[in-house]
């Protein structure tokens, strides 16, 4: 093989690879969007003032805190795997956390936040679980109607996460048990 030959054979070795690896990024994402445990999780309030950036609606999931016999086995921005169940009312709870990924169990990713050894707490930050994605001309209302329906005194949003081993991928947004798409289309002036 001549020079050129391999310049151009790196080439296309260069090109496949950089295609590659977006390629497979879609491909695992639509596999746990199609063969993943659904979860459902509670949303919680969040501060409006930084609610939004860019096009999509930041969301604060529940549960934030997970109670624990080691606390001080975590310390801050460790990564953890959250293992997760489900309680009576078909939301997400979070059994325990582990320092590896477990063999065959729904495991989410997460950050540790910080702990509180006397409540044998453990906070949690939900690692790429925070952003559900909108286009441009739906975002800022979606934006706003979940605010109004994440108060305090008015939770009425939750999202459903695909999980495929520890491969999570936010499926929708629930605003009064609708999806996000169908309620702002059934409420077009609540914006």
């Amino acid at each position: 093989m001549n020079k050129r030959n391999l310049i151009l054979l790196g080439f296309a070795l260069v090109v496949a690879a950089q295609l590659a690896v977006p390629a497979w990024m879609i491909m695992e994402r639509e596999w746990t969007l199609r063969d993943g445990q659904v979860f459902k999780f509670k949303t919680r309030p969040i501060d409006p003032v930084d609610a939004f950036r860019g096009r999509y609606v930041w969301l604060g999931l529940e549960p934030g805190v997970v109670k624990m016999r080691d606390v001080n086995a975590w310390h801050y921005d460790q990564k953890a795997f959250a293992v997760l169940g489900t309680d009576t009312n078909e939301f997400a709870t979070v059994e325990r956390l582990e320092h590896k990924a477990p063999a065959g169990q729904a495991a989410v990713p997460v950050h540790v936040g910080w702990t509180d050894t006397k409540k044998g707490e453990v906070h949690i930050n939900w690692t790429g679980l925070d952003r559900f994605y909108m286009t441009e001309q739906k975002a800022p209302a979606a934006e706003i109607a979940y605010r109004e329906h994440n108060r305090r005194t008015n939770q009425t949003c939750h999202v459903t996460v695909c999980v495929r081993g520890t491969h999570a991928v936010i499926e929708d947004l629930f605003m009064d048990g609708r999806p996000i798409h169908a309620w702002l289309k059934a409420h077009p002036g609540d914006k």
